[in-house]
C-alpha cells in the first residue's frame, strides 16, 4: 500500500494502518516481524491487531526482557506471533517456550500452527514437524535448513540455542533451576531471552529480577503492564494511563474497568485482584501456605480426570471432599488418590450456581459408579441435608462440622503433607491462589483461627481449599478400606473392653455370612481392633502420628 507511513502509534484497539511510499519501503517493512503480521498475518480470518505495549515489545532488540504483567493481556499470544514470524522471515531460527504447565505449553504450539496455516501460500515455509509441543519449518531456499519452535512445560531449555521465552516464570516450582539453564543459551545465537510473569509473591527469581532489591539486573529492558493498559480490560487506555496509577484500587476499576475486569475484582479478594491484575507483589508474612510452601508440591504436567468414568482408571485407594457454596449455590468437589505413600489429585469439580438437587445428584453418581472410599461433605447450613441424604445412603459420606479445631486440624493436616512432599497437586492458578489465602489469626478473645479475609462482597471462602482439605485430612476416627466397606466403632475409650469385644465378634461373624472371603475378614479383623493395637493405615503413617478419636464440638457460625 502506497503512501506515508503515520508518525504516531495507533490508538489501542484500532487496526494498524502503517502506508508505504513504493515497493522497496514497503519490503523492508515486511521483513520485520511486525511488518510481515500486519501485512500477512491473521488469525482465524480475523487480521491481526495489537496492542501498544505489544507492539513495544517486538521493537525490542534487547538480549534480555523482562515483563511484569497483569494476567490474560496477551504476552503467551504475542511470544507465539514473534516467533512464528521470525521461524519465516530468517532462513533459520529456534524459539522455545517455557511455560509454567502442560496446557499452556501446549496452546503456545497450537497459537503458532493456526498463525502458519493462515499465512498466504506463498508465505508459509513447508511444515515438516508438526506436534503438540513442537512445530518446524523447512526454508524454501536452496538451503532447506530448518527452523523449530519448541515448547517445555517447566523444564529448562538446555541444549537449545536460540531465542528463549519464559513465561509465567514466577509460577514455576523449579523457577532458579530453569532460569539458570536458559541464560547461556542465547549467546552464540545472539538471541533474547525474555523472562515474563504476573507476581507471585515476594520470592522467587523473578522477582529478584524485577524488582532488584537483593541486587541490580542492568542488562534487562523492562516493562510493566497492569489491566488498565489493555484495552480488552480499560474503556479508556489513554486516560488510565495517566490518571489510574494514582488511584485506588476500588476507585480505578470503578472508574476505567470494563465489565470483565469489574467481575474480576468482585470474584477475588483484595490483595489476590491486586496481584492478579495490578503487578503488585502480596506478602507472604500472613499466609498459613506461603507459595514456597505450595509450589513444589504441584505438578505442571498432572491431567486431571473430567468425568467420573475416568476415575476408574485409578488403582489406589480414593478419598473426596466436598464443600459446599454458602450462597450463589457454589461448590466444589475434590477427589485423591493415594499411590506410593503420597495423595495424588485426580479431579477438581466446579458447581457453579448449579441447583443443590443438581449436586447431590452429581454426587450419587459418583459414589454410585466409583470406588471411593470416603466422601468427606461439609456438614453446615445448607450443607446439611446434602450430607444426611447421602449418608443415609452410602456408608463411605462422612459428614464434617466446620468447627474451629476441626478447621485448625484440616489446615495443619495438609501443611505437614505439604511440608512432606505427601500431596500433589495440578499447577493450577486458582487453587494455588486459595491455599495461599488462607490466613491464621487469633482473635481478641484469644481464638485461633483458619480462614480467608472476608468482605462485604463475599469474596474469598476458598471452596477448592477446603474442598482439599476435607480429602486429604488425617483419618483420626475413620476407619475405611479399599473394598468400600467402612466399618465405624462408636464409643472409644469410655467403652467396656468386654463390650468392645464382643461387638467385634458379631460384626466378623456377619460379615462372615456375607460371603466376604477369609484375607478381607484378616483385614477388616485387624481395622476392628483398638487404635492402639491395629497396624497404622497409610494416612497415619503419612503423618506419622497414632490413630486417636477427634475432639467433638458445636459447629460455628460460618457466615
Amino acid at each position: 500500500m502506497l503512501g506515508v507511513k503515520p508518525k504516531s502509534t495507533p490508538k489501542s484497539g484500532g487496526p494498524l494502518i502503517v502506508v508505504k511510499r513504493d515497493e522497496r519501503e514497503f519490503a523492508e517493512w515486511a521483513a520485520t516481524e511486525i511488518g510481515f503480521l500486519t501485512s500477512f498475518g491473521s488469525y482465524q480470518d480475523t487480521p491481526l491487531d495489537f496492542e501498544p505495549y505489544q507492539l513495544s515489545h517486538m521493537k525490542s532488540e534487547a538480549h534480555y526482557r523482562c515483563i511484569e504483567k497483569a494476567r490474560q493481556v496477551g504476552y503467551s499470544w504475542i511470544f507465539a506471533c514473534e516467533a512464528t514470524a521470525r521461524a519465516h522471515l530468517r532462513d533459520t531460527h529456534t524459539a522455545v517456550f517455557v511455560s509454567y504447565n502442560l496446557a499452556d505449553a501446549k496452546e503456545k504450539i497450537a497459537y503458532c500452527q493456526q498463525l502458519h496455516e493462515d499465512l498466504p501460500l506463498g508465505y508459509q515455509k513447508r511444515k515438516i514437524v508438526d506436534s503438540k509441543l513442537e512445530i518446524a519449518f523447512q526454508s524454501n531456499t536452496a538451503s532447506k535448513r530448518v527452523s523449530r519452535i519448541i515448547s517445555n512445560p517447566s523444564k529448562a531449555p538446555r541444549g537449545k540455542k536460540g531465542d528463549i521465552y519464559l513465561d509465567e516464570l514466577a509460577h514455576c516450582a523449579n523457577d532458579r533451576e530453569i532460569y539458570k539453564g536458559s541464560t547461556a543459551l542465547i549467546l552464540r545465537s545472539q538471541g533474547q531471552l525474555t523472562v515474563c510473569s504476573s507476581p507471585l509473591g515476594r520470592r522467587g527469581v523473578f522477582w529478584e529480577i524485577a524488582r532488584q532489591e537483593i541486587r541490580p539486573y542492568r542488562a534487562y529492558r523492562r516493562q510493566r503492564v497492569p489491566w488498565w493498559l489493555c484495552s480488552f480490560f480499560c474503556k479508556n487506555v489513554a486516560q488510565a494511563a495517566r490518571e489510574a496509577p494514582s488511584m485506588p484500587t476500588p476507585a480505578r476499576v470503578e472508574r476505567f474497568g470494563k465489565p470483565g475486569i469489574i467481575e474480576q475484582f468482585d470474584s477475588l479478594l483484595l490483595e489476590d485482584f491486586q496481584q492478579e491484575f495490578e503487578v503488585v507483589y502480596s506478602d507472604e508474612t500472613l499466609t498459613f501456605f506461603p507459595y514456597p510452601l505450595i509450589i513444589p508440591c504441584t505438578d505442571a504436567e498432572l491431567e486431571l480426570a473430567t468425568d467420573f468414568a475416568e476415575l476408574d482408571e485409578c488403582k489406589g485407594r480414593l478419598v473426596a471432599g466436598f464443600d459446599v457454596g454458602r450462597k450463589r449455590d457454589f461448590s466444589e468437589l475434590a477427589v485423591f488418590e493415594e499411590v506410593d505413600g503420597k495423595l495424588v489429585c485426580r479431579m477438581l469439580r466446579e458447581y457453579d450456581r448449579i441447583p443443590f438437587k443438581e449436586q447431590e445428584a452429581d454426587l450419587r453418581s459418583l459414589l454410585s459408579t466409583v470406588r471411593i472410599a470416603r466422601l468427606s461433605i461439609d456438614n453446615n447450613g445448607i450443607g446439611m441435608n446434602l450430607a444426611e441424604n447421602l449418608k443415609g445412603e452410602f456408608s463411605q459420606v462422612v459428614a464434617e462440622d466446620f468447627t474451629t479445631p476441626n478447621k485448625e486440624a484440616w489446615c495443619t493436616d495438609f501443611k505437614i503433607l505439604l511440608q512432606r512432599k505427601g500431596v500433589v497437586l495440578p499447577r493450577d492458578r486458582q487453587l494455588i491462589a486459595q491455599i495461599h489465602s488462607i490466613k491464621k489469626n487469633v482473635t481478641a478473645a484469644g481464638r485461633v483461627t483458619f480462614d480467608t479475609e472476608k468482605d462485604a462482597s463475599t469474596r474469598g471462602h476458598a471452596d477448592k481449599f477446603w474442598a482439599c482439605a476435607l480429602a486429604c485430612q488425617k483419618e483420626r476416627n475413620l476407619l475405611v478400606r479399599e473394598s468400600g466397606v467402612m466399618v465405624r466403632v462408636i464409643g472409644g475409650a469410655s467403652d467396656d473392653l468386654l463390650e468392645r469385644e464382643a461387638r467385634r465378634a458379631q460384626i466378623l461373624e456377619d460379615l462372615k455370612k456375607g460371603g466376604l472371603d477369609e484375607r478381607l475378614v484378616k483385614q477388616l479383623q485387624q481395622q476392628l481392633l483398638p487404635p492402639a493395637q491395629r497396624e497404622k493405615t497409610l494416612m497415619e503413617r503419612l503423618f506419622d502420628l497414632p490413630g486417636e478419636d477427634a475432639e467433638e464440638e458445636e459447629p460455628e457460625d460460618d457466615e
